[in-house]
């Protein structure tokens, strides 16, 4: 068949069938582990598309009919699997290959291997592709009479050749950088052939040599110039899915070579140079902290690096894995997780600890140090490096160990805080007392241990111990001393006396009688506000305030007494609330200078909303000065500023054991206003720390 004419289409045709198998060892040569994916179904294509350009050529040369037949039957092979080839290698370039399951794959595998069944025993049954048109080198070739599995067998090819380029097409739209190019060269290289196709097809269906053969040279030649200008199928876009699910750690793959392969947006951070110029390169090139990356790469599991200085000084985890099972491929990502805000609250409680005089100290579950702050020397005299390893109850007075122990060993069964006091032994043989709070932190892959703070409280505790002497002396030696005085100034008075002297006496008698109540104000405050602090109760009111107003007219019956009282009113307070509203009318009562004393009380919610009540107790008196005020707003006496008495101390204490508030304002025309806050048990408010003393 061959003849001059025929001679640059053979020419032609030998050398797209030789670009093809270069194509084809160029590829598998070129093996990548990242490519792996890859590289076997474009070898396989490109290998369909050699095998099929070849023996169309030599199909042309032969000479005889069974030459032709046989060489048109090897074209045959290579030109039915092509197409399918092509749909594999393009779903599988494109990520979608979670597409290709077993099923699908022995389905895709059916229509070749019946085109190329039908097409070699077509002599024995004259379907499909008749023997003489086999010969004539006219694959595709159409008429009105063609056998229809022939008509299907071309529209299959038509579909799998438009899938495959459309599904690389979407690829084109959805990359960037070198991707994009990529993908827009495998784009042209399919829709070469499909023209070709398009063309014998449609627009000259007699042209005397099929133009698709020689359409895969030219294909051919694009990949084999593609794959070293813009190294295909080496550096492909691969791992989409994992980037994106990190987006918002820096992210870089790599292929084997532990060349960039992908990057995201955060990574930019990381690398020393535009994401678009790192592609290919190696990644100890491009990437900030090298060092740590090749740790990191040789197998560390995760180790932290500091990028950049100054006011722009990161600190990045940096970690490795494989995505092979992301997207069967063994590819490798290098993690970035930014640690700087958890960086800079660790140096802030490092700094916190080491500059605080409490002592922070780690011990395993037996009881081991494993950690000892640095205060420890400041406080205790021991270095902190000396003591890790030993364990802590060694320091502890003897006669303290086993209480410490019993509290050590609540604090690993319970998952509450656990406070206990103790004696620890100073360097230099003295014994300090130290408050401690251990809290059980073994199951905190961060501590894992028990963590003890420890507070030197011995001059708290010296000072307790002073308190409590002055108060037995003040509570019982001074009351009985009183009595005794009072008993001799009664014997004075009932003795005949001069006037003069029986006014000493009296007056003896009423500074004894004060202190003697002092005595039992003091008494009552130690008593009462040294239980702790108790969780607040439901307290009714009116009926402690009606007690109380009680008590008034029976022992002030010149009083005048106004009450502005609901029927019931209950609150949330401490259970000595009762003592504070007695201590507030005897004040507005026993310090008032008028002829008729008058004392007035009401309750109304408290303004602007219903969640919290006012006890209002309004007096005619002379009023508290500003300067007893002031002490009792700042909650400090000095010599020179304090209060008369106990009574408003003891107010005070108990509204804020209330979490309520007091203030004090002016009466008009005269006399003091002394307003309680109280959260009201029907209201939503939410009850308070502390309490606040305010004066108008």
């Amino acid at each position: 068949m061959t003849n001059l004419e025929q001679s640059p289409f053979l020419y032609a045709l030998f050398t797209s069938g030789v670009l093809a198998g270069v194509v084809t060892i160029v590829v598998l040569g070129r093996f990548r582990l990242y490519s792996r994916r890859v590289r076997i179904p474009f070898a396989l294509l490109s290998l369909s598309g050699a095998l099929w350009v070849t023996a169309y050529g030599f199909q042309l040369l032969s000479t005889s009919p069974a030459g032709e037949l046989f060489y048109a039957r090897i074209a045959w092979v290579g030109a039915a699997t092509l197409p399918t080839f092509w749909l594999v290698f393009s779903l599988v370039y494109a990520g979608e290959d979670q597409l290709l399951t077993r099923r699908v794959v022995a389905f895709l595998a059916v229509e070749p291997a019946l085109a190329i069944a039908l097409a070699l025993t077509s002599d024995s049954h004259g379907l499909f592709v008749p023997p003489e048109l086999l010969r004539s080198g006219m694959l595709v070739r159409l008429t009105t009479d063609a056998d229809p599995l022939l008509v299907g067998h071309v529209s299959y090819v038509a579909a799998a050749s438009i899938i495959g380029v459309s599904v690389i097409g979407k690829t084109f739209l959805s990359s960037d950088g070198v991707h994009q190019r990529q993908a827009a060269i495998l784009v042209g290289t399919g829709v070469v052939p499909l023209l070709a196709l398009a063309w014998k097809l449609f627009w000259d269906p007699s042209l005397p040599i099929d133009p698709v053969p020689l359409s895969l040279g030219v294909s051919a030649g694009i990949i084999l110039w593609a794959l070293y200008r813009y190294r295909l199928f080496d550096v492909t876009p691969i791992a989409r899915d994992a980037i994106i699910s990190e987006m918002r750690d820096a992210v870089v793959v790599l292929d084997d070579h532990h060349r960039v392969v992908e990057s995201n947006g955060s990574a930019a951070s990381v690398l020393e140079h535009p994401a678009a110029e790192c592609i290919g390169q190696p990644v100890l090139d491009v990437i900030k902290s090298p060092d740590v990356v090749q740790k990191v790469l040789d197998g560390r599991d995760r180790l932290e690096a500091a990028v950049g200085d100054g006011t722009d000084k990161r600190y990045f985890e940096i970690r490795s894995g494989s995505v092979s099972e992301q997207s069967q491929n063994r590819a490798e990502l290098l993690v970035f997780h930014d640690v700087t805000e958890r960086r800079q609250t660790e140096e802030e409680f490092r700094a916190l600890i080491e500059n605080s005089r409490d002592i922070i100290t780690v011990l395993n579950e037996d009881g081991v140090r494993q950690y000892t702050s640095p205060s420890m020397e400041d406080v205790l005299g021991f270095c902190p490096e000396s003591l890790v390893g030993e364990p802590v109850f060694s320091l502890v007075h003897p006669d303290d160990r086993e209480h410490v122990r019993e509290d050590f060993e609540q604090v690993i069964e319970g998952d509450s805080p656990v406070r206990s006091e103790f004696r620890i032994r100073h360097k230099n043989g003295t014994w300090r007392r130290f408050e401690t709070v251990g809290v059980n932190l073994l199951d905190d892959p961060s501590v894992n241990g028990i963590v003890l703070n420890s507070r030197d409280v011995t001059n708290r505790y010296r000072y307790e111990q002073r308190l409590r002497v002055l108060n037995r002396v003040l509570r019982h030696d001074l009351r009985n001393d009183m009595n005794v005085i009072l008993g001799h100034a009664d014997l004075l008075l009932d003795e005949r006396i001069p006037a003069e002297s029986k006014d000493h006496a009296r007056t003896i008698k009423r500074k004894a009688s004060s202190l003697v109540e002092l005595g039992k104000q003091t008494r009552h405050i130690d008593t009462t506000l040294d239980r702790g602090t108790a969780e607040l109760e439901q307290v009714e009111v009116i009926q402690r305030i009606e007690k109380e107003l009680d008590g008034i007219d029976a022992n002030y019956p010149r009083a005048i007494v106004h009450r502005d009282l609901p029927d019931e009113q209950w609150v949330y307070a401490d259970d000595l609330i009762e003592s504070a509203i007695k201590n507030l009318i005897d004040n507005a009562i026993e310090h008032n200078d008028r002829v008729l004393p008058e004392v007035s009380v009401s309750v109304e919610p408290a303004a602007p909303s219903d969640d919290f009540v006012e006890i209002h107790i309004e007096d005619n008196g002379p009023g508290i000065p500003d300067a007893e005020l002031s002490v009792l707003e700042s909650g400090i006496e000095t010599p020179l500023q304090h209060i008369s008495g106990l009574g408003l101390w003891l107010v005070r204490w108990i509204v804020d054991r209330s979490h309520g508030r007091l203030r004090f304002v002016e009466n008009e025309p005269r006399g003091t206003v002394a307003i309680v806050s109280l959260r009201s048990v029907d209201g939503k408010a939410t009850v308070r720390e502390t309490a606040s003393v305010e004066s108008d």
